[in-house]
């Protein structure tokens, strides 16, 4: 093998590494969604009037305490000021969810539940 060859085999290899270290770091550091909209979520049922559009959030309750709640294997804090809502009553209390209801909730900046939607 010549020495040409060598030297340009290197060169090669070396561009190749760079170019693959740029597209990893590019990948890593641009966002993949570019617009700051909240993502909605929207379950596949009929939704009562005066439900919102869609929600941060849905599922199943596994657990209801009165600061947190657990939908789906995540638990979830509750707001100080969480309003809790039925397709009968828009200012229901959390006596009427109960284990296994499936519900849509909305969360805070904080990552808290703010309103809960009983859906099912």
């Amino acid at each position: 093998m010549s020495i040409n060859r060598i030297i340009s085999f290197g060169r090669l290899r070396y561009i190749m590494v760079c170019s693959g270290v740029a597209l990893f770091l590019g990948n890593a550091v641009i966002p993949v969604n570019f617009s700051h909209a909240q993502k909605r979520f929207k379950p596949e049922v009929v939704l009562p009037s005066g439900y919102p559009n869609g929600f941060d959030g849905y599922g199943r309750i596994e657990m209801l305490e009165e600061n947190g709640i657990v939908i789906q294997d995540v638990l979830i804090r509750l707001s100080a000021s969480v309003t809790f809502h039925t397709p009968t009553n828009m200012h229901s209390m959390s006596a009427e969810f109960n284990i296994g209801d499936l519900v849509g909730y909305i969360t805070n900046i904080e990552g808290e539940i703010t309103s809960l939607w009983l859906i099912q």
